[in-house]
């Protein structure tokens, strides 16, 4: 009798103890996402523009926001970004939830640096709105001053992608979070969708930083449910248009 009532109190504990943990996984990520925000804003105040998310992808590609790497097939050392010196300790701080989605550290060396965590590349880690997509749009972030609404304007949000894409069994760190359409040559031009790496992990939440400061918890709405990589919002690239 005693042993099954304990059976019965331990099985009752479970779900509490792991929405404890998951509670403080939050709450630091949380705390992750505020740290990046806080870092970009003083390089922009030091730059006048926000970090650029990846300046030379349209050539050597070894320089993203989060680390800078020696070829454009290895991995990033944090240490050498850009927002490094305004990080509490030299690099993106990596999300406590990601490590239960991705294989092994090998598989996950893609862009580790990151933290888990994706920029808005093309909203604020570039100038494709203004210039459309091309090298030149991609050499520096946008200006704080010319987002028109902060507050509504993603900066930072969990992400992941996939591996297989179309089936994913593992995740890799991936460090963009992508609007739901492309950007073409001219900022008018959207095709897509793009291929999605807002990541869910959080409790079926996902954890988003906008550009006044504030962190959100945000559920899936588009993409696919079973991998928990998709958008939050409308259908649209209105939460990553700066303009």
């Amino acid at each position: 009798m005693v042993v099954a009532i304990l059976f019965v109190l331990a099985a009752a504990l479970v779900p509490w103890v792991i929405r404890s943990i998951e509670a403080g996984r939050r709450a630091q990520c949380g705390s992750n996402l505020r740290q990046l925000f806080v870092a970009n804003a003083a390089y922009a105040a030091e730059n006048g523009s926000y970090v650029a998310a990846a300046p030379d992808i349209m050539g050597p590609n070894r320089r993203r926001w989060h680390g800078v790497r020696s070829s454009g097939s290895g991995a990033f050392e944090g240490s050498l970004g850009p927002l490094a010196r305004f990080l509490e300790d030299g690099r993106a701080r990596r999300c406590p939830s990601f490590p239960d989605y991705r294989r092994d550290a090998a598989a996950n060396a893609f862009e580790s640096a990151c933290g888990g965590y994706g920029y808005n590349d093309r909203g604020v880690g570039s100038r494709v709105y203004l210039l459309g997509y091309g090298s030149a749009a991609m050499q520096q972030g946008m200006f704080p001053g010319a987002i028109r609404n902060p507050a509504r304007t993603v900066m930072f949000a969990d992400a992941a992608f996939g591996q297989p894409y179309n089936d994913p069994r593992w995740f890799i760190e991936y460090s963009f979070a992508e609007a739901y359409y492309f950007v073409g040559r001219t900022p008018a031009q959207l095709y897509g969708p793009s291929r999605p790496s807002v990541h869910f992990r959080h409790g079926g939440r996902a954890g988003v930083v906008w550009c006044d400061g504030h962190v959100t918890w945000e559920t899936q709405a588009l993409g696919n449910p079973a991998s928990g990589l998709g958008w939050f919002g409308p259908a649209d690239n209105s939460l990553f248009d700066p303009l």
